[in-house]
């Protein structure tokens, strides 16, 4: 009887520490302004569902990101400075955090909290970079900085490719619903929308009817098409965000869910932004001063509006504050707890820094030194149009005292270890190793279908000297099955490939053609700047072992039948190891 009393007092506790555990879903946007919402004042759109998480909790007026995607990304999941954690790029391996900084992720599945990521991931696609080996039990997107095609994409489930039915948006909605619905246990839902970054298309109910009357002060340079695009997947996504918050209500666990609503960096386009400076990619206010909103219903007043200076890198330590949790030390964020508990409260000793292409501003809760070390108002100047002169001597100073220490304690050290490092194979017997085109060097008359790496695809293969390879690093030693994802014209039907590896060499000869269409001109609103894509047939070319340590992967062609070879999309090495088989 003791024993039965027992068993019921554990199973009551852990049933109450599962009840009283705050489920965490951050939600972001891509290249989305501070200016694309109804509740910042843009009449062109309407966001009530997001909006409504900004009335319902906290909403921080000044707060900013890196002016690009990856870095941003890297700072959120790690709460470092992008550049500290190894990133220094958004494609090509650049974009890979190292591995031993940790992840809220990995911290809160530590906690025992399922996790799962669903949509862009953007910060490295090979184990251990990929999600699924840095704390996500759950994976759902495509681990590049753009994807191709927006309507029936295929993407990756935890290392698989996977053919999908739908809007992108959708789609990766979806599969976050499933994985919240599912989960007995607490939850870290990362869902990382990959719109309104191009490829321009938008399924034609948010379209057709959008009309562009609120103008910027870029108007003379404003497609209004892209605008109209843009302004139509910020609505597809608040629909979607509905649909989330519907399904936690249904669920029950609304009330002890912290929502976050946030972008990756500024507008990817000159349409309005209440004046701000500039766009995506730059230091200056336009590029990094972004919505963020976090709601609470059982502990976050409704309808607060905070004005203190805030960072991205402030979501991590701020979540182990909400939630009760040890503080830990290695943040260069802090905890926005206290300003949420006193939304008056200001310390305006603190600067926010932003860094990219080796420019930098520097700014507190009253003035901007921009990368020019120009010092503006942003109390009284917010859109940057008057630079100060010499009344304003001591907040110069100060500003551009604290810029210089930045650059020299926590820029130059870092750069100067950054390098380009091999691709990963075989880690710890991962399953599936993705060796996409984007990641490998060309030779000779090989061309990629885009200048913008991230989702293209690699061509114009017309001669047996030219060939593509991967610097790797194998850490394991293993046997893989190798995949290739091809197309390839009927008159080149027999053209032979080669796989090399040190000593080995696999061969193929590709007997069946498939030659499909580029798509997507179809659907883009606007001609795109990335590469088209199209439908890729999947092959094994036979199996390679791999020894530990640093090497080359080439993927050549050793007879080419017709004018030319494949064009190549992917490989995926499949472990052989009796644990994976």
């Amino acid at each position: 009887m003791k024993k039965l009393l027992l068993l019921f007092l554990l199973q009551l506790f852990f049933s109450c520490e599962k009840q009283n555990k705050a489920n965490i879903l951050i939600i972001i946007t891509d290249d989305q302004g501070w200016g694309d919402l109804s509740v910042n004042g843009n009449t062109n759109l309407k966001t009530p569902n997001i909006d409504n998480i900004s009335f319902n909790g906290a909403s921080f007026e000044r707060f900013y990101v890196s002016p690009v995607c990856a870095p941003t990304r890297a700072e959120l999941l790690s709460g470092k400075y992008f550049i500290r954690s190894g990133v220094n790029g958004v494609t090509k391996g650049y974009e890979r955090m190292n591995y031993d900084v940790k992840l809220i992720s990995e911290y809160y599945k530590n906690k025992n909290y399922a996790t799962g990521t669903f949509g862009k991931w953007h910060n490295g696609s090979q184990p251990p970079y990929h999600p699924n080996f840095r704390g996500f039990d759950e994976f759902f997107g495509f681990t590049s900085g753009h994807w191709g095609n927006y309507f029936d994409p295929i993407l990756e489930k935890n290392g698989k490719i996977i053919k999908t039915k739908g809007y992108i948006n959708d789609v990766i909605t979806n599969e976050a619903i499933s994985f919240i619905k599912k989960t007995e246990k607490p939850f870290l839902s990362l869902i990382s929308y990959n719109t309104p970054h191009s490829p321009m298309q938008v399924p034609e109910k948010y379209f057709t009817e959008k009309k562009v009357s609120l103008r910027g002060r870029y108007s003379k340079r404003e497609n209004i098409e892209k605008t109209k695009a843009a302004l139509g997947m910020i609505e597809n996504i608040d629909e979607n965000i509905g649909n989330v918050i519907s399904m936690l209500k249904n669920k029950g666990v609304y009330e002890n869910t912290i929502i976050i609503f946030l972008s990756d960096n500024g507008p990817n386009g000159n349409r309005w932004n209440n004046e701000l400076k500039d766009r995506k990619g730059s230091t200056n206010e336009g590029g990094v001063r972004v919505p963020f909103f976090i709601q609470w219903p059982k502990k976050i007043k409704k309808g607060l509006k905070i004005n203190q200076v805030s960072s991205v890198l402030d979501i991590f330590p701020t979540l182990i504050d909400l939630t009760d949790n040890k503080k830990i030390n290695g943040f260069d964020g802090i905890s926005l707890k206290k300003f949420i508990n006193n939304p008056q409260a200001k310390d305006d000793d603190r600067t926010i820094f932003s860094y990219w292409n080796n420019k930098i501003s520097a700014r507190n809760n009253n003035y901007i030194l921009d990368h020019e070390n120009k010092l503006y108002d942003l109390i009284n100047d917010v859109s940057q149009y008057y630079p100060i002169q010499e009344i304003k001597k001591p907040q110069f100073q100060k500003l551009l005292n604290h810029k210089t220490q930045w650059l020299n304690q926590v820029v130059n050290p870092n750069k100067e270890k950054l390098k380009r490092r091999p691709f990963t194979v075989n880690f710890k017997n991962a399953e599936y190793t993705h060796l996409p085109a984007r990641d490998a060097e060309i030779n000779g008359d090989l061309k990629r279908s885009s200048v913008h790496a991230n989702c293209s695809f690699i061509g114009n293969w017309k001669s047996s000297n030219d060939y593509i390879y991967w610097d790797i690093d194998v850490l394991e030693n293993g046997t893989n099955s190798v995949e290739l994802y091809y197309t390839l014209a009927k008159e080149s039907v027999g053209t032979e490939i080669a796989l090399e590896y040190e000593d080995q060499i696999i061969k193929k000869t590709i007997d069946d053609f498939h030659d499909p269409i580029l798509v997507g001109y179809d659907q883009d609103k606007i001609k795109r700047i990335e590469s088209y894509t199209k439908d890729f047939k999947k092959i094994n070319i036979g199996e390679m072992s791999f020894r530990k340590g640093i090497s080359r992967l080439k993927l050549k062609t050793t007879g080419i039948k017709g004018n030319k070879s494949i064009d190549f999309r992917l490989l995926i090495l499949k472990n052989k190891n009796e644990k994976n088989s």
